[in-house]
């Protein structure tokens, strides 16, 4: 999306920007102050790399800071969180967005995964993580060509984020067999096979064995086996 022009068609209508990130950050330029948003959230185990479990994050616009209600409060987020007052006093600007005691071991993953992404310009990641996922769509088009297989995601590299999709009936077992083979995809109902591309570590040769790897699985009917038809909670 236009992030830019949706902020400002949102203040021209007397309303806030509240954006969410959680599949761009790490993946793409987010200029937060520069386009006049109010707010956004996001995850830190995407492309931020920071795993199962990572901490979330928030941003409000240092305008908003000293007026902001977070209504979750804890004690993180207090003024004075040790002076024990018995009433809930928020703490200065952004501070006030703390909640309680965060999962220091998950903190700690994340902050490690964050300094990959020190001298790293965001351009530049943009522009890999369109290469990469440019360049499966062709393996696709080439290597799947007459196995059922469509591809879900917009060839324009504009409308497209750091992942790429195809629709196939049997998407459930190929992405599991996919899986055994140490190609990690995951799948979304119906027949979404779902793969993201983080452009810090995936190469393109990465992406070509990917798609290499699923065409022989398709042509085999490797994923036919009953072990690849049984569902887990998470796909």
């Amino acid at each position: 999306y236009d992030m830019a022009a949706l902020t400002a068609a949102a203040h021209a209508a007397g309303a806030l920007a509240h954006w969410d990130l959680c599949h761009a950050a790490g993946a793409l330029p987010v200029e937060l102050d520069a386009i006049g948003a109010d707010f956004a959230v996001g995850c830190g185990y995407k492309y931020l790399s920071g795993g199962p479990g990572a901490p979330a994050f928030a941003y409000v616009a240092a305008r908003h800071q000293d007026g902001f209600d977070q209504p979750l409060t804890g004690w993180h987020g207090h003024a004075a969180p040790f002076a024990m007052s018995g009433t809930y006093a928020p703490g200065p600007g952004v501070a006030r967005a703390r909640i309680g005691t965060p999962a220091l071991l998950s903190l700690l993953a994340l902050e490690a995964a964050l300094t990959a992404f020190d001298g790293v310009d965001m351009a530049e990641v943009r522009r890999k993580s369109l290469s990469l996922t440019g360049f499966f769509q062709e393996c696709a088009d080439s290597l799947l060509d007459g196995l059922g297989f469509a591809s879900a995601t917009p060839r324009d590299p504009a409308r497209r984020g750091s992942q790429a999709a195809l629709r196939h009936p049997e998407a459930y077992p190929l992405v599991a067999a996919l899986t055994a083979r140490g190609v990690i995809g995951d799948m979304r109902a119906p027949d979404l096979l779902r793969f993201g591309f983080n452009a810090l570590y995936v190469t393109h040769a990465d992406v070509l064995r990917a798609v290499e790897e699923l065409r022989d699985i398709a042509v085999s009917g490797a994923h036919r086996v009953p072990e690849f038809r049984e569902r887990p909670t998470v796909t």
